[in-house]
């Protein structure tokens, strides 16, 4: 990462049909990328029209064949030229167009000039864009990665731009932007023109018809409308155009934005921003003479506080209205851009208010039914808890839904994890109910259950399975619907959690003690590969999906293969970590992009693939010879040499597309840090991926990157991001910013709609916000907690600062007030320094600070060395215990403990290593902790 990239001349290839592009291409390209669907044609312009006090009618230039002439310019470019009255039904009539392409140097630029041919007004209400640039995903992964291209669009007015890259985020990236004078205001996905084309993404330069024509969901930018005069008459036309030219990587289409006058923002921590930390963000461009305006200016405070770049300011943002915040750039000829944050409660109620709401809400109690203990999905809408037996619509296949799968499984899961951190004996006792009544002997099948002790039921539910008429021998049905391999991690992490849980607090567990769960979670680990190449299950190939593929929460295998060494069972950790391996040296050597999942192209695997490079570089990872066999595919994999090089290509491989396949300069809270599913994200967003990748990223930056700034910056929007999806609040604010009501107060979106109005995915339709269902988020919420951290950074752009949490510096001493959620990580990262300050348990005090004395921070010496770290540690359950406080990064090489002033241990160091703590903690609620160099 540079602060500016080296630009160089690059040339466009392409191939012309009669209406336009159909091939376009990049010479002397690093892979043979087809940006153009196969088939498809850039350059069809969408028209909606009428004369003043008319009908609108719709009109393509698709549908003007007939009095389209092209005028060839050779190499550069072409016009398309339509004149008089097309005959077809949605031919141009009384309406020109020159449409050009040209060529100049390295820029492809597209222009559009309307002229009325006509005697009287004519307003034109649509002029929409269809953009057919390639994603059609097939299942090949080398394919999908490096021969079509995701894109990122931020339509936002005249600051909106439009970047393609591959998947693998090799650049460069074909970047388009508007010319002076062209905005884009409105895009949609549902067609409502009749057209000859398929192309199903659509930006509109106005949007009158389209967008002011539904009614249906809410759009923060106008939709407008254009008026020429009559032939002849000043006024008659009207000018638009774009830029498309080549960058070479993010920097470079940050730079490409400055070049061309728009706007290069960048914020932290991000822009799902809880009420009590505010942002901090910059605006780089040539417009001196720019303004920023609040939508609630008395609820917004927004200051300037530095230029520390050419062109470049910072702001500080603090917001005190829950929801939504627009900030309105405003420059040029009544030019605009608009910024959008969402505001959340702060996160430690936010993941508080979560758990409660699950366990007081979404679980099934009292039911005498076979779902008895379920936590099921909410329905914000109709405020209500949908079961198997009321649906609300999830019938059928989507049955699956209510009861099983990546909807329900994972949310007892997230309650455990919560309190691990936070433990509430009453949301203990509610997963313990789930597991005693729902998992184990239901969707679970026991330890003494023959054949396949510890598998697990998927679709449509375990009740449907176990008493389906498909016995075993039916392969894989009913009785052996056992072979989804995604369901497993869920279980996993559900049985490990409450094992820490029950190691951490005795007598908080009453179903089972910690060696009962830790013997489930391992019971659960060895089905999981044991399903490899089952010959009595369907396309058996999918038994080996726990080896081939990503799946969610699997990362805490390796901590249950730790958790099995500690409590001495050796012969069990080696065996899991043997099974682990496989996956480990399969993603890094047998596929080379092992990024998919049960779909051809998605972005699951990412939270999957950086543990698989973390493993490698912090263990130690051997040679095999015939390692593992496919016998469907009938070869043996084996890896003679294994090298830590290997994983530290992989490691930057896997980040990269990670990166590739989320939003990073869009500046929305509906797309910074989010996932890009499928290859776009304008109308699934802000999936469980956000987080579950974000945990990625933050731990790249903390760990591995030799410039972690970025990457921070990142990292950390994409752990605020899907908390936005809460509905939460106070009784000011009605308790809830997109189903108001004390009722769903606690509740949760699914994902969010960023189009006005379209359909979700699971059959239904939504406005622009977030889905009514809670369905997968807590994947990401689960790894949000596996995230949380405050870190304070020595940003190049922003200086010091603290992410999730407020940083005061004076005299030689930090001030930290952690405000993550969790309040029991720490961390420092400076150009040369690393500081780690993890608690095991209990937590830095609400509302005291983490102190942190350091040296050489003056002079411009950019390595502060600390010698002294000091803070309140906070009991969170009231009994006498250790705890453990692992820290990484002290200089020096002895060091006192002090407890409440008195002395605990002494420490010998040696820089960059762990070294782990034990804090002697009473009854009582409080302890002062300190950390001094001697």
């Amino acid at each position: 990462m540079t602060a500016t990239s080296v630009q160089t001349r690059r040339q466009f290839l392409l191939e012309w049909n009669r209406g336009g592009i159909s091939s376009l291409k990049l010479e002397n390209d690093v892979f043979d990328t087809e940006y153009i669907t196969p088939g498809e044609t850039l350059g069809e312009v969408l028209v909606g029209l009428r004369t003043v006090g008319g009908e609108w009618r719709s009109a393509t230039t698709f549908a003007s064949g007939d009095i389209r002439t092209v005028e060839d310019d050779g190499p550069r470019g072409r016009a398309f030229i339509y004149s008089g009255d097309g005959e077809l039904l949605h031919g141009l009539r009384g309406l020109g167009l020159m449409e050009r392409f040209s060529l100049e140097g390295d820029r492809l630029l597209w222009t559009l000039q309307f002229h009325n041919e006509t005697e009287e007004t004519v307003e034109i209400g649509d002029i929409g864009l269809p953009l057919p640039f390639n994603k059609r995903f097939l299942r090949d992964n080398l394919a999908n990665y490096t021969q079509v291209v995701a894109r990122h669009s931020f339509i936002s007015g005249h600051g909106s731009f439009i970047f393609w890259q591959r998947p693998n985020g090799v650049g460069p990236y074909l970047v388009m932007t508007p010319l002076e004078g062209t905005k884009l205001e409105y895009y949609e996905e549902i067609d409502p023109h009749p057209s000859t084309t398929s192309v199903p993404y659509r930006a509109y330069i106005h949007s009158a018809l389209s967008g002011g024509g539904e009614t249906r969901g809410t759009w923060r930018q106008p939709h407008t409308s254009v008026k020429l005069a009559p032939r002849g008459r000043e006024g008659d036309s009207v000018a638009y155009g774009f830029c498309l030219q080549w960058a070479v990587d993010y920097d470079g289409v940050r730079d490409l934005l400055h070049q061309e006058g728009l706007f290069d923002v960048q914020v932290v921590p991000g822009m799902t921003v809880p009420i009590d930390l505010g942002s901090t963000f910059s605006v780089r461009t040539q417009h001196r003479e720019y303004e920023l305006g609040t939508e609630y200016p008395d609820e917004t405070s927004l200051e300037l506080v530095d230029e520390p770049q050419v062109d470049t300011r910072t702001y500080r943002v603090q917001f005190s209205r829950l929801g939504e915040n627009l900030l309105t750039v405003r420059f040029g000829d009544g030019y605009y851009m608009n910024l959008e944050f969402f505001v959340t409660e702060p996160l430690e109620t936010l993941i508080k208010k979560r758990t409660s709401f699950l366990v007081d809400k979404q679980q099934h109690r009292g039911t005498e039914r076979w779902y008895e203990g379920l936590f099921s999905v909410w329905d914000m809408r109709e405020a209500v808890l949908r079961g198997p037996e009321n649906t609300g619509g999830f019938d059928g296949w989507y049955g699956y839904t209510l009861s099983c799968d990546d909807t329900a499984l994972p949310k007892a899961p997230f309650i455990a994890a919560k309190n691990v951190h936070f433990p509430e004996q009453k949301e203990i006792d509610a997963v313990e109910f789930y597991i005693g009544k729902f998992v184990w002997g239901g969707l679970q099948r026991t330890n003494e259950e023959q054949p396949y002790p510890y598998f697990i039921y998927g679709v449509p539910n375990w009740y449907e399975n176990r008493h389906s008429e498909h016995e075993f021998g039916t392969r894989g049905e009913g009785l052996e619907h056992i072979w989804r391999s995604y369901d497993y991690p869920h279980v996993i992490m559900l049985y490990f959690h409450m094992y820490q849980i029950a190691k951490l607090y005795p007598g908080s567990t009453n179903y089972l003690d910690s060696s009962g769960y830790l013997e489930r979670a391992f019971g659960t680990a060895e089905a999981h590969f044991l399903l490899a190449g089952l010959d009595d299950l369907p396309h058996g190939a999918q038994g080996y999906w726990a080896y081939r593929l990503g799946l969610y929460n699997e990362m805490l295998i390796i901590d249950l293969i730790d958790a099995l060494e500690e409590e001495g069972w050796q012969e069990r950790a080696d065996w899991l970590r043997g099974e682990w391996e496989k996956k480990v040296k399969y993603f890094v050597y047998d596929d080379p992009y092992p990024f998919d999942s049960e779909y051809p192209f998605d972005t699951i695997a990412f939270e999957t693939s950086h543990a698989v490079a973390r493993y490698g570089l912090t263990r130690n990872v051997e040679p095999d010879s015939r390692l593992w066999y496919d016998k469907y595919k009938e070869i043996w994999f084996e890896h003679p040499e294994v090298k830590r090089a290997d994983f530290e290509a992989f490691m930057v491989k896997q980040i990269d597309a990670n990166i590739a396949l989320r939003g990073w300069v869009e500046p929305s809270y509906t797309l910074l840090g989010g996932d890009n599913r499928g290859g776009d994200s304008s109308r699934y967003g802000l999936s469980y991926m956000s987080q579950l990748g974000g945990w990625a990223i933050v731990d790249y930056a903390l760990h591995f990157a030799e410039d972690p700034f970025p990457f921070l910056r990142l990292g950390y929007a994409s752990f605020l991001s899907s908390w936005c999806l809460m509905n939460t609040g106070t009784a000011e604010s009605n308790y809830g910013y997109w189903y108001p009501g004390e009722e769903n107060d606690g509740a949760s979106g699914w994902a969010i709609t960023p189009e006005k109005y379209s359909g979700m995915w699971i059959r239904q339709d939504n406005g622009r916000g977030s889905w009514p269902y809670d369905g997968e988020i807590e994947l990401g919420y689960g790894a949000a907690l596996r995230t949380a951290a405050t870190i304070v950074a020595d940003d190049p752009l922003f200086g010091w600062f603290a992410y999730g949490g407020r940083l005061e510096m004076d005299n030689g001493q930090f001030k930290v007030w952690p405000q993550d959620g969790l309040r029991q990580r720490l961390h420092i990262v400076g150009l040369r320094t690393r500081l780690h300050v993890l608690l095991e348990r209990d937590g830095f005090a609400a509302g005291q600070p983490v102190t942190l004395d350091y040296k050489n921070l003056k002079n411009g010496d950019k390595t502060p060395q600390f010698s002294r770290f000091a803070f309140i540690l906070e009991n969170r359950s009231g009994d006498r215990h250790r705890t453990k406080l692992k820290t990484s990064g002290l200089r020096g090489d002895r060091y006192a403990v002090r407890v409440d002033g008195k002395l605990s241990l002494n420490l010998v160091l040696e820089e960059k290593e762990w070294s782990e703590i034990e804090v002697e903690v009473g009854p009582q609620g409080r302890y002062h902790v300190e950390v001094e160099a001697t």
